[in-house]
């Protein structure tokens, strides 16, 4: 005898909450750069737990940067020191280069 079950799985997608920096910032040779934080949110899972995803793109579009950290708690500075490291160090710029993340930019935050 053949049995027919169905078997259903429930696939649960976390929502994510996207915050675009206003603040213009500027690297030593004037070109401006842009900011965004994707922040995931699941009220199963404790906000130090979370991940957490910084974009960041110069103003000609011709660099397109990513950090993930898997944890929000493992983040290891603030914003402001983020953002220093991508506008001052190159090798910092050329380990998290994602060009894919251009794609993220066709998203409008204002």
């Amino acid at each position: 005898m053949q049995s027919n079950s169905l078997i259903c799985v429930i696939v649960k997608f976390m929502n994510d909450h996207w915050s675009y920096d206003k603040n213009k910032y500027h690297d030593s040779s004037g070109m401006r750069w842009h900011f965004v934080r994707r922040t995931f949110l699941d009220d199963a899972v404790a906000y130090e737990e979370r991940p957490v995803e910084v974009y960041f793109r110069n103003d000609d579009r011709s660099y397109y940067g990513l950090v993930r950290f898997e944890h929000s708690k493992d983040i290891p500075y603030k914003h402001d020191k983020l953002v220093e490291k991508v506008l001052n160090n190159t090798e910092f710029q050329k380990k998290h280069e994602n060009p894919d993340s251009a794609k993220v930019w066709l998203k409008s935050w204002k």
